[in-house]
């Protein structure tokens, strides 16, 4: 069957509709430490914020994947694995408490930072929970409930964050935001699962704990690794080149933000309806798959290339500092992973819903191998242009890397079938902006934009045998 475009649009909307709070809502909450409270300050907040980051993997334990596909399959359980869950996310994060305890002391941070990373470290409890909760919102297709919940949160925490920071608080009371923040939306959520989802009869099981910790060390693992390999190259760059490049590399970086946040809200809207079309040959997962990475790549390609040709206009607006345009020839590398991490996003999805994580697990580690033997040298000798090649090279490697095991269990994955449109419409609209030097970059973004959109349309009409036959199965599409 076909996917459902009014299902997985909604459930995608709402995911990325949170994703994007939660980022916009760190970026204005650095910008107002560091305009209100100075350097040190800004670097404390960024320095704990880093920690939460590498610290709630180990308290989330790797339960919010295992849940979302062993709930989908059986949503009589929700009850079972909300409970446990709970427990088990409630040692982790006290585990991860006490980790990164030992960490920052080994570090030799002062007094005055080591305060303020384990005060965020609190949040790591009500974090989990959030996490567990969520993993039975997107089980359910439900995630409407999470952006619900986190949208305002993240509102009433810049709020709270400015009317403090104004009146010349420091940097604990913003702290104190996000910890009532985290714990707020860890309460909301609970009282949904509670009120909102059926009542049934489980309670805490030693045993089952052990049983889903045992299933989640995989998931673990995995997202550990993830979080190492996404940073490696920051660490490396700032050793290897400095903190102006770093600052550069980030630069160039946020712009392919927005759309890797698509990537991620359809494939987790799609992941709940993979789980359940595990069957026998894999034929309707295998069609459910070519349409999702079709779609992703009509995103992707004329993102790719408007970058390439309009990027340094994109940095000027975001950043409004000339200096910034010293990330372009960067920039204009790093686009290109738009474009692996379609096959990334996607078969990464199909391979946990078919219980290939040991798989994924493989993929990770050595991307981060490679990043950490190629990404030395190339940094060493290029610097910033070094960073994003290894980028490049890494995200290749990775695609490469899921699309074998992929095919392999599809009996074949046709890549050209899939792509063949999008790229076509692409080249259209690098010819368009390749000739059109003269215009405006608002009005020759806009213009190459609606190029891309006809020859698009025009090749789908074509594929599909004429008008007709395009419209009736565009119809189809969308009443399913």
């Amino acid at each position: 069957m076909s996917i459902s475009l009014r299902n997985i649009g909604g459930n995608a909307l709402s995911i990325l509709t949170s994703d994007v709070m939660n980022r916009a809502t760190s970026f204005v909450l650095y910008a107002m430490v560091a305009r209100h409270l100075g350097t040190f300050e800004f670097g404390q907040l960024s320095l704990a914020f880093s920690l939460f980051y590498v610290f709630q993997v180990s308290a989330v334990a790797g339960l919010k994947i295992l849940i979302v596909r062993d709930v989908a399959k059986d949503q009589s359980r929700t009850r079972l694995y909300f409970k446990n869950g709970c427990a088990i996310v409630a040692a982790s994060s006290f585990a991860s408490v006490v980790l990164l305890s030992l960490f920052i002391r080994l570090m030799h941070y002062s007094p005055a930072t080591n305060l303020i990373v384990l005060l965020l470290s609190v949040g790591l409890f009500p974090y989990a929970i959030a996490a567990v909760c969520e993993g039975i919102f997107q089980a359910w297709e439900r995630m409407r409930y999470i952006a619900c919940v986190n949208v305002p949160a993240n509102i009433a925490k810049i709020g709270g964050a400015y009317l403090l920071l104004s009146r010349n608080h420091g940097l604990y009371t913003v702290i104190l935001i996000l910890l009532t923040s985290f714990f707020a939306v860890a309460a909301i959520e609970v009282y949904l699962i509670l009120r909102r989802f059926p009542a049934q009869r489980a309670s805490i099981s030693i045993p089952f704990c052990l049983a889903t910790v045992r299933s989640a060390i995989t998931f673990l693992a995995i997202d550990k690794l993830v979080a190492l390999e996404s940073s490696l190259n920051v660490i490396l760059l700032s050793k290897l080149a400095g903190e102006s490049e770093v600052g550069l590399y980030s630069a160039a970086s946020q712009l392919l933000v927005p759309l890797a946040l698509v990537y991620q809200s359809i494939a987790q809207s799609i992941f709940p309806v993979m789980c359940r079309k595990v069957e026998p040959g894999y034929q309707v997962l295998k069609r459910i798959a070519q349409q999702a990475t079709e779609l992703l790549l009509v995103l992707a390609l004329p993102v790719v290339t408007g970058i390439y040709f309009l990027g340094n206009g994109a940095l000027i607006v975001l950043y409004k500092k000339p200096a910034f345009l010293a990330a372009v020839p960067a920039l204009r590398i790093m686009a290109w992973i738009l474009i692996f991490q379609v096959f990334t996003s996607m078969l990464g999805q199909v391979l946990l819903a078919c219980h290939r994580e040991k798989v994924t697990l493989r993929i990770v580690i050595v991307v981060l191998l490679v990043t950490l033997v190629v990404g030395w040298p190339l940094i060493s000798h290029f610097g910033l242009r070094g960073a994003a090649i290894t980028l490049v090279l890494t995200r290749l490697i990775a695609s490469i890397l899921h699309y074998i095991p992929v095919s392999s269990l599809f009996s074949g994955f046709p890549l050209g079938k899939i792509a063949w449109k999008p790229v076509i419409a692409a080249g259209c609209m690098a010819a368009y902006l390749a000739v059109a030097t003269n215009l405006e970059a608002v009005l020759r973004g806009v213009s190459a934009t609606l190029i891309y959109g006809a020859a698009l349309f025009a090749l789908a009409m074509l594929a599909s045998g004429g008008p007709r036959q395009f419209m009736n199965k565009f119809l189809l599409l969308g009443s399913e």
